[in-house]
Formats: structure tokens, sequence, C-alpha cells
């Protein structure tokens, strides 16, 4: 049995399937779906031990193409060294495929953008039946799409929003629990040493995030570095889905005084992937010094590095080390 938006209902609902699940465990029985989480379920959770929570994120290219169905690229990948892809894509990147939105209602129209704005608009008149101010919301959804895939502090946020700190923490759980944002967290080791803590901003659809910047194809060709951060955001949209076992994490690498950054740190089934994200045609070995000392650093622990580029080769950049198109992710 099916039961969608099953939070209008109220936590009772959990309650007597509680009672049901527990006369008969057998599993598969119920599937939840709903669009926002509740902001609580009461002094307990009545369905701990008894479900599993998925997270449905805005759809992968290789999705909206049709491959869905299939394993990543990580889970094809041999555990053994040897090329993670093909020589060469037939799909060349392009910056348009960043404009292309994962939300399925969207997904065939040749400007998501009206539709992107307004459903950010809506979510943030949840802002209002919370009472917040929606309009205050749909600004601070503006600021992060601005500083996409930038590590930036809570207060740079709420400075640039003009809220305060107790509304920025209301906005952020929000936001998580429609699942509009997904920062991703600093790593922390006990391996790597003088690592800051402050979370990549990222929103879940690139095309949201610049809609809601209000960019387009020609500024980011005008601004590269501006095209980098919204490549950056993009490749962690591919990636995200795929971590859904558990124990899988997203995290960035950076040291408190910048000297190393590493823009993703995946685990994957217990196997850790770093990614540099350039949007280049073609990388070179002065891309890979951050890998590098990353695997000086955790050894073993590393799978695998990549520098993930918009064109179409595959190659070698050093042991372990790969150029791979972002096509083939």
């Amino acid at each position: 049995m099916l039961i969608d938006e099953w939070q209008l209902a109220g936590t009772d609902l959990l309650w007597t399937l509680k009672r049901i699940v527990d006369e008969d465990p057998t599993p598969g029985r119920f599937v939840l779906t709903g669009s926002v989480e509740p902001a609580t379920h009461g002094p307990t959770y009545p369905l701990t031990g008894r479900a599993v929570n998925l997270v449905v994120y805005p759809m992968t290219v290789a999705e909206l193409m049709g491959h869905g169905d299939e394993p990543s690229r990580f889970e094809r990948m041999p555990a053994e060294p040897g090329p993670p892809a093909p020589p060469r894509c037939d799909r060349p990147f392009t910056l348009n495929r960043l404009f292309a939105t994962g939300f399925p209602a969207a997904r065939d129209q040749s400007d998501p953008s009206m539709f992107l704005e307004g459903y950010a608009a809506l979510v943030s008149q949840r802002a209002g039946d919370e009472g917040r101010d929606a309009v205050r919301l749909l600004h601070t959804l503006k600021v992060l799409a601005v500083l996409s895939a930038q590590a930036v502090p809570d207060q740079r946020i709420w400075d640039s929003a003009d809220i305060n700190k107790a509304t920025w923490k209301a906005y952020e759980d929000l936001l998580a629990r429609v699942h509009l944002a997904a920062p991703v967290p600093a790593y922390s080791s006990n391996q790597l040493k003088r690592l800051t803590g402050y979370p990549k901003r990222f929103l879940t659809d690139t095309a949201m995030a610049l809609a809601l910047a209000d960019a387009d194809v020609e500024d980011l060709r005008r601004e590269p570095a501006r095209a980098g951060h919204y490549f950056e955001a993009f490749v962690a949209q591919q990636l995200r889905p795929h971590l859904a076992a558990p124990g899988d994490s997203l995290w960035h690498v950076r040291t408190a005084g910048g000297e190393h950054e590493i823009d993703l740190l995946d685990e994957h089934r217990h196997r850790r992937f770093a990614f540099e994200i350039k949007a280049t045609m073609r990388p070179k070995a002065a891309d890979i010094l951050h890998l590098q000392w990353l695997r000086r650093e955790l050894g073993d622990n590393l799978a695998a590095s990549f520098v993930v580029h918009t064109g179409p080769d595959t190659y070698q950049l050093a042991d372990d080390t790969w150029a791979l198109p972002a096509a083939h992710l």
C-alpha cells in the first residue's frame, strides 16, 4: 500500500502502522511518500527499527536520459586499478546542461526557469504557514543559490539575507525538511589536521540555483569562475543519489588556511573517491596537486581520485588519478 503525502494525516498514522507492522513485520507492505518532513514526530518516533528512510533527490542526467536503472559508475568500477570509463565519450558536455532541471514536472519544458522560481516561491510560503516571513525565506534561498559550491560560515548567509541567527536556523531546518538545500559537510578525520568546519552550500537542483541567481548561459561564459561553481554543483547533484546505502557520505576537504582543498570526497560502500572539479576541456598535471596531497595523507584509505572536466576524454594523470568527463557520471 502506498500512502502519499502521509504527513497530512499526522503522526497518529505512524502509530497505527506501528501496530500493524508489529503484528506482521513482513517488509515492503507500506510505502509512505511525502514532499516535506514534519517539523516534529512528537516525543518518540513510532517507526524506529521498523522503517527505512530514503530521500528522493532531483533526477540525474542519467535518469533524464532513460538510464536510471543502470548501475552507477562507481558500482561498475573494478576493484583493481584501471580506466574508470571508456577512453572517449560521445556526448560532449556543454554549459546548457546545467540548466536541465531534475524536477520531473519540468523536465520537458524548453525553459523551466518559471516553474523553478514558482516552486521556490511556493516552498517559501511554508515560512508564512509557520509564522515566518515568506519574502525573507525566498531571499535567503536566492543567497544560497548565489553561494553555490562555496564553503562559507552561517553568518555570511544571515548577513547577506538580512536576517538574524535564529531566523536562519529556522529557515535552515525548513529547507532541510523540504529537501531544497543539500549542504556538503566538511570532512573530519584524525588523519588530517587543521581542517575548516564550514559546509559547502548547495541547492539540490542546479537549474533551480541558476534560476534563483538570475544567471543564464551567457553570464557563465563571461564569468568562468562562476561557471566553475555551478559545474561543481551539477557534479554533486549527479553523485548525491548514489549515496543512499548506510555509511555512504559526501564531504568536502579544506584546510583552515586554504592551502589544500578537495572539492568533493565521496564514501560509497566503504570506498573513498576524491574529486577535483574543473570547468575545462583538458585537465593537466597541475590540477591534481591537492589530490596528491590527499593521497599522501590518506594512503590506502583513498580508492581513487578524479578530475571531472567538460571535455570528452578519459586519461590517466597519475597513479590512481584519472581525468573523467562529466558526461561519464
